[in-house]
This record gives C-alpha cells, sequence and structure tokens, in this order.
C-alpha cells in the first residue's frame, strides 16, 4: 500500500459506520421481546453494514479470543453477548441522523448494493456448492468499506469522485485522479486495519481474483453494482455475461435468475430505506436484448494513444464516452500493449484458467493486423498438454524450430490454426502459487522470426505484471 492509502486508512479507522434506524429499532424490539434470539438479531443485522462492521470490530476487543476464525454474524453474538448487542443500538450512530442530502442518498446506495451483494453472494456459494453461505453473504456485505467510510467522513471527496464519473470517467479513474489510489486499494487497508474475516479481505485483493470462493464475492459485488441504476445499461450487460460463464449458464438463464434474486432480495429489504433494483425490472418491462456471447474482451488503442480495455462492441450499443476500467484490467492492458509496442510483437494474449481448472480460454487480447484472432483461443486441460503442463508450474516456453519436433505433438488440434506454430512465446502465470492463466505472444505467422532478447524481454514484462498483481 502507498503511503497515500495508509494515510487515509489511519484517518478513517477510527470512525464508525452509522446503522440503519429501521435496523436499531428492530434490534431493540428483539432483544425485549421474550422469544428474541441470537438467529433472529443476526438476520436483521446481516442487512446493515454499519452495524456489522462494528459486530466484526468488536471481536478484536475480546479478551479471550475465539480460537476458530469467526466469519459469521450469528457466530459473532454469542461471543460478544447480548449485554454488548444491546450498547451497540444505543451507541451506534444513526444514518438518517448523521447523514443529510447527497451524503445520505450515497450511503445508501452504499448500503443497498451491499445487502443485495450479501443475498447473491450467499445464493451463489450455495448453488456452487460451497460451505457456510452466510461467511459469503457477510463478505459481500462488507466488499466496498472504503467508499462507505468516505461517505461517512469525507462526503466532499465522494462527490467530487461522483462529479467525475457522471462526465465519463471510470470508477478507478475518478478515485486515481481525486485520491491518488483506487478505493479497492482502501477496502483492503481498512479490511486489514480492522482485522475483519479472511474472506472479506481475499475478496478485496486482485491476486486472489481467481480463487473461487474470493471470487465469488467478487462477482456478487460486482452484478450488484452493475444492475443497482439499471437492468439494460452496457456494465449490466457484460457482468450478467460474466455470471453467466462463471455458474455455467447460458446469457438467458443468468438473465432470468438474476431477476429472480433481485426480487428475492426486495422482499427481504423492503423495510428498511434503500433503493430496491427489482422495481426498476416492473419499469422497463426487462426490455434488455441479450447480446452475442463473445469469448474475450477486446482491447483497442483509444484516441490519444492511452491504452484501454473496451468490451467488443454490440451491435445497436452507442459506444461510450469513457469505458471503466478495473485495476485488473488495467494491468493487462498495459502488460499485452507493452509486448506489442514496445517488443516487436504482432499478437499478445492472456488467456485465463476457468474456475473448475479444466480450461484454458482467452480473455484478453491484442493484434497489429486484425489478422488470425486469438480471441477463439480455448484449449481443455483434461489431458496432457502442452498447456496442462505449463499449469503444473511456473515456466516459460519459446517454441522455435529447434524443439518444434518436441512440442508441437502436444499442442492439440483444436488451438493449433489458432497459436502460430512455427513460434511463439508463452508464461504459465502463479500467484501465491495458484495457476491463474498464460500470457501469450508471436509475430502472426507472417514470416518474421522471434530472438532471444524478444524471449527476455517477454518474460521480464510478464513476471513484472505477476509481482503487480501480488501486492
Amino acid at each position: 500500500m502507498s503511503d497515500s492509502v495508509n494515510d487515509w486508512v489511519r484517518r478513517l479507522h477510527t470512525d464508525q459506520l452509522p446503522a440503519m434506524h429501521r435496523t436499531l429499532k428492530q434490534v431493540r424490539e428483539v432483544l425485549n421481546s421474550v422469544s428474541g434470539s441470537h438467529v433472529a438479531i443476526s438476520k436483521l443485522i446481516e442487512r446493515d453494514p454499519g452495524f456489522s462492521l462494528a459486530i466484526f470490530r468488536q471481536l478484536r476487543t475480546l479478551p479471550n479470543k475465539s480460537r476458530e476464525p469467526v466469519t459469521k454474524i450469528a457466530n459473532a453474538i454469542p461471543l460478544l453477548g447480548m449485554e454488548a448487542i444491546e450498547r451497540t443500538t444505543r451507541e451506534l450512530p444513526v444514518l438518517e441522523d448523521l447523514l443529510k442530502g447527497p451524503p445520505r442518498r450515497g450511503l445508501l446506495d452504499c448500503y443497498s448494493r451491499a445487502a443485495h451483494a450479501a443475498i447473491y453472494a450467499a445464493n451463489l456459494a450455495e448453488r456452487l456448492g460451497h460451505h457456510h453461505p452466510e461467511a459469503f453473504a457477510n463478505a459481500a456485505l462488507l466488499h466496498d468499506i472504503g467508499e462507505m467510510a468516505l461517505w461517512v467522513a469525507e462526503p466532499d471527496t465522494m462527490k467530487n469522485m461522483q462529479a467525475r464519473i457522471r462526465q465519463g470517467d471510470g470508477r478507478e479513474d475518478a478515485a486515481l485522479e481525486v485520491l491518488e489510489f483506487t478505493l479497492e486499494e482502501l477496502n483492503l487497508g481498512l479490511g486489514n486495519r480492522w482485522e475483519l474475516p479472511e474472506l472479506v479481505q481475499e475478496s478485496q485483493g486482485l491476486f486472489n481474483s481467481y480463487q473461487p470462493r474470493p471470487l465469488t464475492v467478487m462477482m456478487a459485488a460486482a452484478v450488484a453494482r452493475a444492475t443497482a441504476s439499471g437492468w439494460n445499461s452496457h456494465d449490466a450487460s457484460d457482468k450478467l455475461e460474466l455470471l453467466a460463464e462463471f455458474i455455467g449458464i447460458s446469457e438467458a438463464q443468468a438473465s432470468t435468475y438474476l431477476h429472480q434474486l433481485a426480487v428475492t432480495a426486495a422482499n427481504q429489504l423492503q423495510s428498511l430505506p434503500l433503493p430496491l433494483p427489482a422495481f426498476r425490472l416492473l419499469q422497463t418491462g426487462v426490455t434488455r436484448k441479450v447480446k452475442p456471447q463473445a469469448p474475450v474482451t477486446k482491447i483497442e488503442q483509444p484516441r490519444g494513444g492511452r491504452p484501454a480495455v473496451e468490451p467488443s462492441p454490440a451491435s445497436g450499443k452507442s459506444p461510450q464516452a469513457k469505458p471503466k476500467i478495473n485495476p485488473l484490467q488495467a494491468l493487462l492492458s498495459r502488460t499485452l500493449h507493452a509486448l506489442r509496442d514496445e517488443h516487436g510483437l504482432e499478437r499478445a494474449m492472456f488467456a485465463m484458467l476457468s474456475p473448475d481448472r479444466k480450461t484454458l480460454k482467452a480473455r484478453f487480447v491484442v493484434d497489429k493486423n486484425n489478422g488470425a484472432s486469438l480471441k477463439t483461443f480455448e484449449v481443455g486441460l483434461h489431458s496432457p498438454n502442452l498447456f496442462s503442463i505449463l499449469m503444473k508450474k511456473p515456466q516459460a516456453l519459446w517454441l522455435n524450430p529447434d524443439n518444434l519436433v518436441k512440442y508441437l505433438p502436444s499442442i492439440p488440434e483444436s488451438v493449433v490454426r489458432t497459436v502460430c506454430s512455427s513460434g511463439f512465446f508463452i508464461i504459465s502465470v502463479f500467484i501465491k502459487d495458484k495457476p491463474i492463466g498464460v500470457f501469450y505472444a508471436d509475430v502472426a505467422c507472417t514470416g518474421g522470426s522471434l530472438n532471444t532478447d524478444q524471449f527476455n524481454n517477454f518474460k521480464t514484462t510478464c513476471r513484472r505484471a505477476m509481482q503487480e498483481l501480488t501486492h
């Protein structure tokens, strides 16, 4: 973390996030009820990021800490005791009293996205067979704690960022302009300072972007954010495509599934003062058209020479002023453009390992000549081949005339026409000893040849990107 992020963490970590008035009132009612229970209280608190954060922060102060990590509100309440819960209802600031106008709306929007993400994450976890779905819900609820903390302590900073976003800046670009770091970095810093559950912190770091548990939380948070302001936006369409791929169903099925989840969330959250995206389904009539599936995100070079990652265009969609770029996409964009523009390579690709680790599939591509495209690259790893071997340990390979006879038979026929079988560079990408994919580059079989300097530069550039992913 940079010094500026650390400075902000020091400024923000002592502040409390407020709880919604309705949550505090309902918890008091259960506490005063003869039939009140830990379960009933936890269900109320789990919808409120402010109250939930207060519970997890109090765990740090216990003289006798639990031997096992506490990942769920339902497990935290018995450890703290009902007296501590009652005291928290009196001491927590009330959101509606603390904030007015745009800051209140901004924080309620955050809380709405968080509550929806929690419901989505729990459902996704169950669907994917993960244990303890409540832990996924709690992690998703606290995923964007940095943005929430800024709305409370520095609302003018958040209003400045929102103004830039309305003018066309991506969310990350706006944060970098105003704060000189991303909100994701602030989330991670605060999560670490508050010693939040492991899954919360894992889902806030890019280096865990390919691990099934944190990726489930990230997916829920991303879908909740993309659909918060509408169902027919370009961003919502992109996230729906990712969701469909993530759980292995069609986009049409994913659309139905997500709409049902949104309605479920609206039913569970209707007593709270939160925006409910499900109501927009009725207003829009669910007119969204499912766009043709595209296996990769195409990286283009926009005017002004600034690298950016843009989704493949779909028919009938007007171009946006500025695409939203997340930190991972920005890093991959810089890396692939460096391979192409600085090292004399024609094509470069990042192929990602699927969550079930059975397939390697192109996700980002740059191509100088728009010739035979790498975007169709997809190879199964169920049987031994060159790519399954690369996923066993970190290694780099230069396919060239000297080793062609040795390695060509290990390249599946399904991808021989996609890669340049006369020569290419490839390196496996591992983060914390876990394989996540490969970087690939070639000269597009144009008759050009690769050389040792290019191979060394290729390895250096890709390894630098891997180091950035771990920080």
